[in-house]
């Protein structure tokens, strides 16, 4: 998995995922292995026929793109999948947030998978069919709070959206599923405007 667009990384250094995959799916239609790449967050696909890897799309948010930079999480996300209609990728991401014009920086390096500061979380859709991107905007919750290390998504057949970010409530945090009948995501993939109501 070298490629140039992926980045050049230092294998004796920590903290970066290198030139490994960081999530993948099967797809039968083309019989074919779908992946993104952590730190570019570059969409890829794998013929094992062939067998070769080809670089499709920078999956990573509008904001992030039009900065230039990697995003505030070391790793990479692990919110990626092929949706019901199989042929719709589903990507969570993150996106930078700026203050008065400037880009909110985290830490320059770290030695372990984790976010090195504050950023938002985007929902990402690709149409394989087409080659379709579409950053939907950020996400929140009701109360206008970011979600926080969400490293998981599934769509179930009724295209409702499954996540498992970190939540805090009256001092202490968790990890839980949403949607949940007590939390929900500001978002719908009917409308850009991340304030619309329902996740997916």
């Amino acid at each position: 998995m070298k490629k140039d667009y992926f980045g050049l990384y230092d294998s004796t250094s920590p903290g970066h995922m290198g030139y490994n995959w960081r999530q993948t799916f099967w797809r039968a239609q083309d019989r074919m292995i779908y992946g993104v790449h952590g730190n570019s967050g570059y969409l890829f696909r794998f013929d094992p026929r062939s067998p070769r890897i080809e670089a499709l799309e920078r999956l990573t948010s509008e904001p992030s793109q039009r900065s230039g930079m990697f995003d505030q999480f070391s790793y990479g996300y692990l919110g990626f999948g092929l949706g019901p209609d199989g042929r719709t990728i589903h990507y969570l991401t993150g996106g930078p947030i700026y203050l008065d014009g400037k880009r909110l920086s985290g830490k320059a390096t770290t030695a372990m998978g984790e976010a090195r500061g504050l950023e938002n979380l985007h929902l990402i859709t690709y149409d394989l069919e087409k080659s379709h991107y579409t950053d939907h905007g950020a996400v929140f919750y009701e109360n206008s709070q970011r979600p926080l290390y969400v490293n998981a998504l599934t769509v179930g057949r009724d295209g409702m959206g499954y996540t498992l970010p970190r939540i805090t409530e009256n001092g202490r945090t968790r990890s839980d599923l949403l949607p949940s009948r007590r939390h929900r995501l500001h978002f719908s993939l009917r409308r850009t405007s991340a304030r619309a109501s329902g996740f997916l």
